[in-house]
């Protein structure tokens, strides 16, 4: 709960300000250690991961660039015990570094700062800590070679906000200062600490009433009934990446909070109800603090509503929201929703959610404010002309307005006898008749389009064309709406007729190699910009040309020099900026080209033309070169040319940061200008709060240089979408087709309009299409896509080719290929006009068509029990043409229907099909079968009923508070260290099973273990569990538990060791049968003695390498156990003996027992498994030493040497003369060193064999490494992970670079680290080991690095 006055007065004005006061005498304080939070935001310097110059949480000032070169995060610039440091080159003399961070608000009180510090050079230098207002230190700290840690205190005798603290580091030339562990804390104030009991554990009490007009009240702190979310409904649109989680505060805020969080951007609704107790006004308030949030607190009753948007201002940034109020009788229901869209990456912290009923006063002044309003509305709607809309919807507005009027008139100033909820209903009335009024001129076609209010005549409806010249190179054909092919002319004529007044051509310094071969994207040299600028000028478009200042891509993660400045000094390199700058101006002046905006670099959030950061003033000095040289052209030619900076993120909040830099170094410029992407960029509220503080501040122009949005999931030229199925999709306001396209530009175009300064948007690559339409299922699909590539190679038609290695390896070397947009395009991907060409004409005038279908939506999935029934739906979900949804009869493939085989657990796919007015549109069902669950009472719904409860703290609750579904499950708490066991044990016949179930908590400590287990004759298997949070469930499941005998007894449980004051819960356990034991003996070939050690186990004498038909055989592995251990003790007898080889041949699934791999554990023998056609694997018990056997036993080494996954097309890539594929059935990375064994016939001996792993994500080959066949045709290879290989067969050696490295894992949305473990077949414990990095096993972040080696 905030600090905040229960007794404040409850105004209905929007309040803007925090209210300060006491905690009501009625509740408990409850607060965490102040010292505990670090105020500095990336204190850790670099310890998640991140890079420096990306996060940008630090800034510089002075002449820090007059003393240092470099300045970046380094694991050798790392204080003990920690992954990385900042590291501080002295390259450019001797100086003094400032580096700084503001802090958005410190309370009253005394604070601390520390850190540590060292040289590695040994040369003479101090550092000192300021703050506020060059409020320096009176002392200043010697550094050494080691370090050591320096201190400061200091105190505040009120509240500040955007204080800055930082550190003056004065060093020599030479010099590598480290500096890492910067924290500031505030003192502890003395305050009572209160211990919070953890979710769900001792039932609460009830929530004290500090005012009796407190209808509802979460605080989120002990007393709250409940103290978390668990009351409200809560729903996520895609929830995969989502947290929900009580959270401390820090600063502003030290008490308990509820914090929402997503890494995807998606919205969230929570919602609960309340009953008014007795008549009256009541309104939903609460206080919020994130980033990259916005959303409303509403309160409703019945049809009624009222609601209030909130303020995400930042980290410990808290705002009220607070609505209206809403007038009800006693009883009624009152709803309080909160509504969230949250960017990927935002975050939101809630405190204080609070129904109140309003005081006489209150309601009087907030009836007078809505009164006004009204009358403010009346008076602008009357304004309005009467010939700019169509007859009927003039009639309603008018009818509106008189209601309104006589409303007014009727009270005539005296509100006692009206309420709120009246006067807002008026309100209403009137903005619906005003929003729905039809545009006298709205055209009719083939898409719906809401007329833009407000629009000037000069408004800039742009496209950016960049890679037309190099497209029509290649051969793509462009045809007009009546299907005529049009020339260059006629292609920017249709551009023009279309409403389109402004085209924006990129333009880069030499995107080409030594040889001439260009870079791709369009190879966007200067002369390109000087034929399609004259094409759009003789058109009567007028030209914007992007400088990237870059021989390629330039964009927030490169901005690289090209390779003509990448030497020079920055005095150079501003220089030549301005010369190249004008030149390139004056030639496309003289061509006669149109320009009217020139932007001074592309996407520049991080730097421009290999100069990094915003507070880097050689970097600023570029900025003010360009715009210089864009001046000094004007005024020679007398021509108005606006310099424009163009940035993207705006999600981030960073625009205000970079503007105030460009203004403090004297960078004049007209337009700034935001790239604007849905999917990456968060809401168009937060755009206009961005772009509208620019206004503001500088007073500049603003505009959308950059967007686009798809029409479909599909791909059209055999290159991955940038927006495709799973990537990019998810969580969006707008339909993937034509309509939702028009909708997006729309509401662009619209934001853009209502901006102070807006004045335009330009589309990105609307022409972008393929050269050839590429279908992967037809005929010629292979030849289609051959052609495709010839062509970005050789014209520059695909967002990169191969030759721009040289320049950019990093992302274009690896990544190079074709349009990533081609389904965002303003043409279909044979060359014709989409309607949306036309939106910057429609937005003038307003379109509509008839009512179609936009899209339709797939239908729930549905699970079913083994052997039950299912119904498929009627309906299923679509969405149309005019942005309403709706329902449509579904018609099931009958076919499909059939196939679901109820009696098979599985997963099946039943197709189906929706038609309206003619058109038929595609669905489907996902039907998932469930193996029958064979454990009584699984979910607890019948209490202990068949489970065995054994220890304390545990014990089966029935209120649904902390259950996975329903009411029961297995709760566990207890104030000292604890432990418990539940078993349940079942007859079961012979056969494979699994046993697991899920598992939610906190409040754990590392030594904590939680684990599910299956007995069976005396043998245990495991499987660990791992706290998450609150509803955060992880699921720990035994795999293969097999049963050999019928009416064998079985106990499978659930227990843990547990530290006090951990809580959480067990539920929907399941037992199930997953396959059958096949009792027949292994026919296993005797062991042979090796003399000597050896590098590949031969393989071709074995009838495992040759594909016969014979019987197939199974592995008895307790044979093959005895064996191992006969064997090796024959070894230890025999000194003349240094190594066994054990050829092994195995069928079908070929998983290791631990006792096997136990027995040669740390001995010198080998195990080679043998699948067939030349294909072995194999284990050395020397590389088993320190390797836990449990993470081992569920290696899958199953071999596929008939596999043909790797597309044929990728195949051919690799010229060979000879390959093989082949397939290992476990994907996960491997704990221990696995060799493959590979024959590919003695008729290759002496040449080289090659391994590649096919990245089905990346749709690409990855080199793996290279053996000499030997005379026998053998070849060997270390894997680090299964999946789908190829080997091929050359003369020489590949001269490619290794970059398969499974040992570096990328976390994904949904990980969690003991899943991660658990597919990498090792503990949590030896994951923890491998990264030391994580500080905490419940918070690892998408995109985070782990070590899986």
């Amino acid at each position: 709960m905030k600090k905040r006055d229960w007794k404040r007065g409850l105004a209905f004005a929007c309040v803007a300000a925090l209210i300060a006061g006491n905690l009501s005498e009625s509740g408990p304080l409850s607060c965490v250690n102040a010292e505990e939070t670090n105020l500095f935001t990336g204190g850790d310097m670099g310890d998640d991961g991140s890079e420096f110059w990306t996060v940008g949480n630090w800034k510089f000032e002075g002449s820090t660039w007059e003393a240092a070169d470099t300045i970046k995060y380094d694991q050798w610039a790392a204080y003990d015990g920690t992954s990385s440091g900042l590291g501080i080159n002295f390259g450019n003399g001797d100086g003094t570094v400032s580096i700084y961070q503001t802090i958005a608000s410190l309370t009253a009180g005394d604070y601390t700062v520390t850190g540590w510090i060292k040289d590695t050079n040994s040369m003479t230098g101090n550092i000192t800590v300021y703050r506020g207002e060059d409020i320096l230190d009176t002392d200043s700290l010697s550094i050494t070679s080691d370090f050591q840690q320096f201190t400061s205190h200091f105190t505040l005798a009120e509240a500040e906000t955007n204080y800055k603290i930082g550190f003056h580091i004065t060093s020599e030339q030479g010099a590598w200062v480290c500096l890492d562990s910067l924290l500031l804390t505030k003192d502890a104030t003395g305050e009572t600490e209160s211990t919070q009991e953890p979710t769900a554990t001792p039932t609460p009490t009830a929530t004290p009433t500090p005012d009796s007009n407190m209808l509802y009240s979460k605080t989120f702190e002990e007393g709250t009934n409940p103290t978390d979310m668990s009351d409200w409904s809560q729903t996520w649109s895609v929830d995969s990446s989502a947290t929900s989680k009580a959270d401390t505060g820090a600063g502003n805020n030290t008490t308990t909070v509820w914090n929402y969080y997503s890494a995807t951007a998606q919205n969230l609704t929570a919602a609960t109800t309340v009953t008014a107790s007795d008549a009256g006004n009541y309104k939903a308030s609460f206080l919020t603090a994130g980033e990259n949030v916005t959303g409303t607190i509403s309160l409703t009753a019945g049809d009624r509503k009222v609601s209030a948007d909130l303020t995400a201002g930042g980290w410990d940034v808290y705002t009220l929201a607070e609505t209206g109020a809403l007038t009800v009788e006693a009883g009624a229901e009152l709803t309080i929703t909160i509504s969230l869209d949250i960017a990927a990456g935002g975050y939101l912290k809630i405190d204080d959610i609070l129904v109140t009923k309003a005081s006489d006063d209150e309601i009087l002044a907030a009836k007078k404010a809505k009164a006004e309003e009204l009358q403010s509305l009346i008076t602008e709607y009357k304004a309005l002309k009467e010939t700019d809309y169509t007859a009927d919807s003039w009639k309603t507005l008018q009818e509106a307005l008189t209601e309104g009027e006589n409303f007014l008139q009727a009270l005539d100033g005296d509100y006692t006898s009206a309420t709120v909820t009246e006067i807002e209903e008026k309100i209403t009335n009137l903005k619906k008749a005003k929003d729905e009024l039809k545009s006298a001129t709205v055209e009719q076609a083939g898409i719906n389009v809401e007329k833009v209010n407000g629009l000037t005549s000069d408004f800039i409806g742009g496209v950016d064309i960049s890679s037309y010249r190099a497209l029509k190179d290649s051969g793509v054909k462009y045809y007009d709406f009546e299907g005529n092919e049009l020339d260059d002319a006629g292609f920017f004529k249709l551009l023009k007729d279309s409403g389109i007044n402004y085209v924006r051509i990129r333009v880069w310094n030499n995107p080409y190699d030594a040889s001439g071969n260009g870079y791709g994207g369009g190879n966007n040299d200067l002369q390109k910009a000087v034929d399609m600028g004259k094409l759009a000028t003789k058109a009567g478009m007028r030209v914007l040309i992007d400088f990237h200042y870059s021989d390629f891509w330039a964009d927030p993660a490169k901005q690289k020099a090209p390779k003509a400045w990448a030497d020079m000094t920055i005095a150079e390199k501003t220089a030549v900026v301005k010369d190249y700058t004008m030149n390139s101006l004056n030639t496309l002046l003289d061509a006669g080209v149109d320009v009217g905006m020139v932007q001074v670099g592309n996407e520049t959030n991080n730097g421009i033309a290999g100069e990094s950061g915003l507070e880097n003033a050689n970097t600023t000095a570029i900025f003010r070169a360009g715009c210089e040289a864009i001046q000094q052209v004007e005024q020679d030619r007398n021509k108005e040319i606006k310099a424009v900076v163009h940035f993207a993120n705006p999600e981030k909040q960073n625009y205000m940061t970079y503007a105030k830099a460009l203004a403090d170094a004297g960078v004049e410029y007209d337009v700034f200008a935001s790239s604007y992407y849905p999917y990456w960029h968060g809401t168009l509220d937060n755009l206009k709060n961005q772009l509208n503080a620019i206004t503001e501040k500088y007073g500049k122009e603003v505009m959308v240089a950059e967007t686009s949005w798809a029409t479909g999931l599909e791909d059209s030229d055999g290159h991955a979408n940038t927006v495709r199925e799973g990537n990019n999709d998810a969580g969006m306001d707008y339909d993937f087709s034509i309509y939702g396209q028009a909708k997006e530009l729309r509401e662009v175009i619209n934001a853009v309009a209502e901006m102070n300064k807006g004045i335009g948007v330009f589309y990105w690559e609307p022409a972008w299409i393929p050269v050839k339409v590429y279908d992967p299922e037809a005929e010629d699909a292979e030849q289609t896509l051959a052609t495709n590539k010839a062509a970005w190679e050789k014209y520059g038609s695909g967002w990169a080719a191969s030759y721009a290695k040289e320049y950019d390896a990093e992302d274009a070397g690896k990544w190079y290929g074709g349009s990533a947009i081609d389904n965002q395009a303003l043409f279909d991907a044979s060359g014709h006009p989409l309607e949306t060409l036309k939106i910057f004409s429609y937005v003038k005038t307003g379109a509509e068509t008839a009512k179609k279908i936009s899209t339709v939506k797939n239908a729930d999935a549905i699970e079913i029990e083994l052997g039950s029934t299912f119904t498929l739906p009627e309906t299923v979900k679509v969405t149309y043409s005019d942005y309403t949804s709706g329902a449509e009869n579904v018609t099931w493939n009958a076919q499909d229907v059939a196939a679901v085989n109820t009696n098979a657990a599985g997963k099946y796919t039943v197709n189906g099909t929706v038609s309206l007015e003619g058109e038929t549109y595609q669905t489907k069902c996902v039907i998932t079968v469930n193996p029958q669950n064979l454990l009584t009472n699984p979910r607890f719904e019948d209490g202990e009923n068949a489970w065995i409860l054994s220890g304390t703290g545990i014990k089966v609750l029935m209120d649904g508070k902390d259950s996975k579904d329903g009411n029961g499950y297995l709760h566990f708490y207890n104030d000292s260290d604890f432990t418990y066991d539940v078993t349940q044990t079942i007859t079961l016949d012979a056969g494979i099973y699994r046993f697991g179930g899920y598992l939610q908590g906190g409040g754990n400590l590392a030594a904590d273990s939680y684990e599910v287990y299956a007995s069976v004759d005396g043998k245990t298997q495991t499987a660990e569990g791992e706290l998450n949070g609150w509803k955060n469930w992880s699921n720990p499941e035994v795999q293969d538990i097999e049963i050999t005998e019928d009416g064998t007894k079985v106990t499978v449980g659930i227990r843990a060791t547990v530290s006090a004051g951990a809580w959480g819960s067990w539920d929907d356990m399941y037992l199930n049968k997953t396959g059958e034991v096949t009792p027949a003996p292994a026919v296993t070939p005797q062991p042979t003695v090796t003399p000597a050690p050896v590098t590949a186990p031969e393989t071709e004498s074995s009838s495992a390498d040759k594909d016969t038909s014979a019987p197939v055989q199974t592995v008895d592995w307790n044979i093959v156990t005895s064996n191992v251990q006969a064997k090796i003790a024959e070894v230890t007898q025999n000194p003349n003996i240094n190594s066994v080889n054990m050829n092994i041949v195995c069928s079908g699934e070929t998983r290791l027992p631990a006792a096997v791999l136990g027995s040669i554990k740390g001995s010198d023998m080998t195990l080679a498994l043998h699948s067939g056609n030349g294909v072995a694997v194999s284990i050395s018990g020397q590389d088993l030493k320190g390797t836990a056997l449990n993470a081992l036993q569920n290696i899958d080494l199953t071999v596929d040497s008939k596999a043909r996954n790797i597309p044929a097309t990728m195949v051919a890539s690799k010229k060979a003369e000879a390959t093989k594929q082949l397939s290992v059935k476990d994907t996960g990375a491997f704990p221990v060193a696995v060799n493959i064994h590979v024959n590919v016939g003695a008729e290759n001996s002496g040449k080289y064999a090659n391994l590649y792993r096919y990245n089905a994500e990346k749709k690409q080959l990855e080199y793996c490494g290279s053996f000499p066949v030997t005379r026998n045709g053998q070849s060997m290879f270390a894997l680090k992970q299964g999946g789908d290989y190829m080997v091929t067969v050359t003369a020489a050696q590949p001269k490619e670079i290794v970059y398969f490295n499974s040992g570096d894992y990328a976390v994904k949305a949904g990980d969690t680290l003991s899943a991660i473990a658990k597919r990498n077949h090792m503990s949590l414990a030896e994951l923890k080991a491998k990264n030391p990095q994580i500080k905490d096993l419940h918070k690892i972040r998408v995109g985070q690095k782990l070590n899986l080696n």
